[in-house]
């Protein structure tokens, strides 16, 4: 096996989420010595057969493969049976799961057991987190995804008890979100101006939020934005300019969530409600 890394791979660091470091590998040939990690990872294969050895037992993952292994326990890791193996990790702190797994009441230190789960839905769910956090600007879209993620693995993979949601506040703390959605969305909002305003912690917003709405607070937001763009189209507004007055990063952004909610590009909703009025 060669032991190469020449295709690509990328490392960096997410200072706000507790010095989060995440790395991604394409297609590469590589063999690990052993070694661990003073963090928790968390991972997804995307192609090829990722092997190691850890906790006594060789494990091979295939594609959608998700990887877990705890703090400070050896392992190696290697591009099994001569394929190119591409893909992605994050390296949560042992202070930003706990800090997570508290927001759920979970005493102790949380614990995976499982070192490679085969779910295909948890596997789409890291990769697009992964994704999320590479490639997009976006606070809370970092924030609800990040936080959603970690706590679906907590609740799932190591063996914690969800605490039963207090309907008391629910109402009222969906309606203030709502409310500072609705009057802030052309802002870069953050988790945390919504846990201000509703008193509650991050995992248990999200839960409540969506169980209410249907949706996190992030997917109401462009929904939202997405309202309020089509408004904005009908006057005749640019769709790079609509697209900053809503708070889209540009008007790329704009069209992907656009077309997702309303089936249609912007520029074709545009033209179609110019012409309707004209007439």
């Amino acid at each position: 096996m060669s032991n190469s890394t020449c295709q690509s791979t990328k490392l960096w660091l997410i200072p706000e989420f507790g010095n989060l470091e995440l790395f991604r590998a394409e297609a590469i040939y590589y063999s690990y010595a052993r070694h661990s990690h003073p963090s928790y990872s968390i991972g997804i294969i995307e192609s090829g057969i990722g092997g190691n050895y850890y906790q006594g037992t060789t494990y091979l993952a295939p594609p959608k493969s998700v990887i877990f292994m705890n703090p400070e326990e050896a392992h190696t890791g290697y591009s099994a049976e001569e394929l190119p193996l591409t893909y992605r990790m994050l390296y949560p702190g042992v202070d930003f799961i706990q800090q997570i797994a508290s927001e759920f009441e979970i005493s102790g230190f949380p614990y995976f057991k499982d070192a490679v789960v085969q779910n295909k839905a948890l596997a789409r769910n890291v990769l697009s987190l992964h994704t999320v956090l590479e490639r997009s600007n976006n606070r809370l879209e970092q924030q609800v995804q990040l936080v959603e993620v970690l706590s679906d693995i907590l609740v799932n993979y190591a063996d914690v008890k969800l605490r039963s949601i207090r309907l008391g506040k629910e109402h009222q703390s969906v309606r203030l979100i709502k409310e500072y959605l609705h009057d802030n969305l052309s802002s870069n909002i953050s988790l945390e101006q919504l846990v201000k305003i509703t008193n509650l912690n991050r995992s248990y917003l999200i839960r409540v939020f969506r169980n209410a709405v249907g949706m996190t607070p992030y997917t109401y937001l462009n929904q939202i934005r997405v309202v309020k763009a089509k408004q904005l189209l009908r006057q005749g507004i640019s769709i790079a300019d609509a697209a900053i007055m809503v708070g889209m990063s540009d008007q790329s952004h704009l069209t992907r969530h656009f077309k997702r909610i309303v089936g249609i590009t912007p520029g074709r909703y545009r033209n179609m409600s110019i012409s309707f009025k004209t007439n």
